[in-house]
Order: C-alpha cells, then structure tokens, then sequence
C-alpha cells in the first residue's frame, strides 16, 4: 500500500503552541462509549454511541466503554476527548469521506467545539459536573483511523494537523451527563499545550532538549513519557510505518469486489438485491442499525443505500425504481444480474439508533423502509420499547420482516383509505422518545413541524432523507476560476449543469445526504435543500446536487 502521498502545509513555530488564554467554563455537548467489534481485518470499540442522561465514570472511565487494544486500557487514557471544530475542517478537505466527519467520529467519549490540542495543556485539571480529570497526553493515531474515514493516511494527517485528541486520568470519580459545565480548575504548564508536545513527538523528532524537559511534566502520560524517554536513551526514533499503516493483514482496502447471488422483485417498483464477497472474509461483521454502503455502477456511477440485513460478507440492499433516476436504481433493475460483480465501500453506520432511549419512534414512507429494517431487528432482539409506523401506496416490500414484528407495527395503506396521522403519532409518544424518520420531503417535514409542536428537542428527531425535490427557478452560474458561465435549467441539477461543461464535481447519494457534492459559494443567494451542510456551512457552500441559486451565483470553481 502506497505510503501517504498527502503533502502536509509547513509546520507552525512551536513557541506558539504555547501559554494559551484560559477558557472559559462550557457545557459538555456529548458523551458517547463503545463495545468491541469487528472492524475490517480487526477488532475495535470506536464507534461509539450516544449516552442518555448521567453517567457513572470510573477511575477506568466510562464503565460500559470498552477497548480492543490492550495498552489503552489504562488510567492514563480512561477518556477521550475531541474537538468538534475540527469536523468541519476534515470535511473540506477530505470531501469524499465527509458523511463519516460528525461528532463521535474519532472514537470520542467527550465531544466539543469550545477547545482543542492547542488550547488544553498537560495537568490541566478540569471539573466535569462532578468528576474532576487530568490532562495526561495526546491520543497517538494507528491505522484504524485510515479504515474508520477511508483515508489510507488519516491517522498520518490527524497526527501531522494536531487533530487527534486527547486523553485525560480520573481525579475524581463521579457521574456526569451532556449539559454539564466543564471548568478549569488548574493549569501548572501552561508552556505544554497537547499540541506543543505532538510538535516534538510526531514533527520535530530529533529535538533532545526538548523532550527532556517534557519527561520532567509530572502530569505527562506513562505511554508518551517512555516513547520520548526512549528517544533520549538510543537518540534514534522509533518505526511509526506499522502504527500509522498498519501490516500488510491491516492495510487498507476502500473498496471490495462483491458478486449478485440474488435479484428479487419484492414490488413492482422495489427489487432487493443480495451481495456476497468476492474475497474470503475472516470473522464477518454484522449489520448494524442505519448502515449503508456505496456502489461502484460503472464510470464515475457510485450511489448509495441502505443495508437491511446480512452481515460483511453477505448483505442485501432494497432498491426502488425511480422515475426520474439519473442512472442508478434504473440501471439496477433493468441492467445488474445475477453474476454481475461491483466494487462495494465498506458498511458504515450512517444512520444509528440512540442507545437506551425510554422509547424508539420510527416513522417510514415508502422505499424509506430500507433505512430501518436493520434497526427495526436489532430492537426486537434487544427487547427495547420500540413502535413502527409505516406508510406505503398499496404494495409492501420487505413483508415477511415487517409482518414480524407483530403488534410493534401499524401499516398504512393508502389504496385503502388509510392515513398516516403523524399528529397522532408524536402527540402519543413519550417526551423522552427518540423520533426517526426516512421518507418523502413532505413526510419528514411534517415530522419535523409536529416535533416542534410537541416541544420535542432537536436532538431527539433524527432525518434520513431518500429524496429531495430538485427542481425550481433557472438560475445562473459564474465560476470564479474557470471563467465559464452555466445556465441550469428548471428542472436540471446544478450538478448535471457542472458535468455537462467538463467539470469533475464528486457525488454519491445525489439526494442530499452525504455532503460529497459539495461546492464553494463566493457570491449569491441559495436555496438549500438536503441534510449535507451544517447551519454553519450553508453561508459559503452548496449541495450541487439538489440546492438551487436564485438569480446569480458565483462559486469557486
């Protein structure tokens, strides 16, 4: 495997990663722990799940977090913390992996935008509700990071950028939950921010002055001490190729041959379609609650869908035909066979239900179905509180599943009159329910409205949108470097007008999910649709793949 062909930007001056201000006291926006799973050729706790209300820590840490790798289970990196600020960053620059760019990403226990490697020192001491923690060290990136974004160099690049994290021993043990203040208690070397030491430990290597007046930092971490500690003694550095790549077992492989074995029509208009790899896998992964994977249909043809059941070496995917497809579902069902063999992403859990919620709504219109049907069975055999409500025209694809989960399930069939009342529906469930919903745009803005209505937290209504009307106003389009001008007509997407004049604009999902189509905006005003942009971002960037321009506008292509 290529060794990262990356070109990092030039190194800051390391008398700047010091002395940082004190922050001021913030509440902690997420807390999130993980079980040992398969991971592609290993095994790994980084997906991480969201934590509902307060939560005991340990001098170990989080009691229900686990770790695959021995040497992290230690008291020197019982937490992680990492800064949500940097998501955004990741995002521009690695835009094909952005869907995988969101708070607990990283493997975080701790989430927050408010401080970052170069504003947190060794020894700090902070207060976390109740808990009080130490700052012990960097968190030191591997290659499980390279499979977690599919990026073959990230952990080479999180290392090089002072994005990776950092760790923190328990002071005091207690319990502590989303919303609790974090305050700085102490901070005895502010000279030694987390990224001041990552500058000696992964960018200037050789500096023996340097490291050791780090080993002399009481506070410091055991693992960071003795990497330095050893420097000091053989005046050599040891090989970080194998941390950061991984051996030839664990390198990198973006995407997997997988053959046809199956091609069933489970409606007139939705087809489910069963993969098995090509490769022998080892232990296969199962399916999780809200996977998908991207599929290589030939070209520059990548879309992607929701996984409904299998597990890593053989899954299924529910495919509907749309009338207006602009290549993928039509080229499924009329053209893909039996036999045919595509080259698939790994399956990534883009879509995950909230850990112990006191009860699970899920609302689904149509194919939106495909989005839930993995979750739906982890529910039932997890025997959590759970109600499906499904809409469909009058033909009902995946019904043997459906049909199973016996009273946990009302069916709406609008060929017979039947309404899907989704008033009713959130007006009848718990104000400590978690709402999803995957379906038509009007359905999932009905459910957003009426979510509002009944006082339901942002944070416990959870969107995955399928479609996204793309059509609208012409409007006209000036690229800033290219020079050109292009119209997009009223019913053409800004990227079919992008392709159409020769430039290579990235897509996947192509409804406004992913973020992958993503362009700069350096002038006008835009009409968004779709979930790929935070609030944040929808001032200088669009979704070329269903927002619209009004009038005129300028992008940075």
């Amino acid at each position: 495997m290529a060794r990262s062909a990356w070109k990092a930007p030039p190194p800051p001056d390391p008398q700047s990663l010091k002395d940082p201000p004190p922050f001021a006291p913030f509440p902690l926006l997420q807390l999130r722990a993980g079980k040992i799973k398969n991971v592609g050729p290993f095994e790994s706790a980084i997906a991480k799940t969201l934590l509902l209300g307060p939560i005991e820590i340990t001098k170990d840490g989080i009691t229900s977090d686990e770790h695959a790798y021995l040497p992290h289970r230690s008291p020197d990196k019982a937490l992680l913390h990492y800064c949500t600020a940097h998501y955004d960053e990741w995002k521009k620059e690695i835009p094909a992996s952005e869907a995988f760019f969101n708070p607990g990403g990283f493997g975080e226990n701790f989430s927050n935008a408010e401080v970052s490697e170069r504003t947190v020192c060794i020894g700090d001491r902070l207060a976390v509700g109740e808990v009080i923690v130490e700052v012990t060290e960097p968190r030191v990136p591997c290659f499980k990071l390279n499979h977690r974004f599919q990026v073959e160099d990230m952990a080479k690049r999180a290392q090089t950028l002072f994005r990776t994290g950092w760790l923190y021993r328990i002071i005091k043990p207690g319990t502590v939950q989303a919303g609790d203040m974090i305050s700085l208690l102490e901070r005895p070397h502010p000279e030694w921010t987390v990224a001041r030491v990552m500058y000696y430990l992964f960018i200037d290597t050789t500096d023996y002055e340097m490291m050791k007046e780090i080993v002399a930092v009481a506070p410091l971490g055991f693992e960071i001490r003795e990497r330095f500690e050893k420097r000091l003694a053989t005046k050599s550095l040891e090989d970080q190729n194998g941390r950061l790549f991984g051996d030839e077992a664990e390198n990198m492989d973006l995407w997997s041959k997988y053959k046809v074995v199956e091609k069933r029509r489970e409606t007139s208009k939705v087809t489910a379609f069963v993969l098995q790899a090509v490769s022998e896998i080892g232990v296969p992964e199962p399916v999780g609650p809200g996977s998908h994977v991207r599929v290589k249909l030939g070209g520059k043809l990548v879309r992607a869908y929701s996984v409904i059941g299998g597990n890593s070496k053989r899954f299924e995917l529910g495919v509907s035909l749309d009338a207006n497809s602009r290549g993928g579902s039509r080229f499924l069902h009329e053209e893909a066979k039996v036999d045919d063999v595509f080259a698939v992403s790994r399956i990534s859990a883009s879509f995950p239900l909230v850990n112990n919620a006191e009860e699970q709504v899920i609302i689904a219109g149509g194919i939106g179905i495909t989005a839930f049907i993995a979750a739906l069975s982890h529910l039932q055999e997890s025997g959590q509180v759970f109600h499906l409500h499904y809409a469909h025209a009058g033909e009902m694809p995946f019904a043997l599943q459906i049909n199973a989960l016996g009273p946990r399930a009302t069916v709406y069939n609008k060929s017979l009159g039947q309404r899907l009342d989704i008033d009713k529906v959130i007006a009848g469930a718990k104000p400590s329910s978690q709402v999803y919903a995957c379906g038509p745009e009007r359905l999932m803005d009905d459910v957003v409205a009426t979510a509002k209505k009944y006082g339901f937290p942002d944070a416990s209504v959870h969107l995955e949108p399928f479609t996204v009307a793309t059509s609208g106003d012409p409007f006209t389009v000036e690229l800033k470097e290219s020079k050109k001008t292009v119209e997009v007509g009223a019913t053409q997407t800004l990227l079919d007008a992008l392709k159409a004049v020769g430039m290579d604009v990235d897509s996947s999902c192509e409804v406004g999910n992913c973020g992958t189509c993503k362009v700069d905006v350096c002038h006008g005003r835009v009409e968004h649709r779709g979930t790929g942009l935070l609030e944040s971002e929808k001032g200088k960037a669009m979704l070329s793949c269903v927002s619209r321009g009004v009038g005129t506008v300028v992008l940075d292509l």
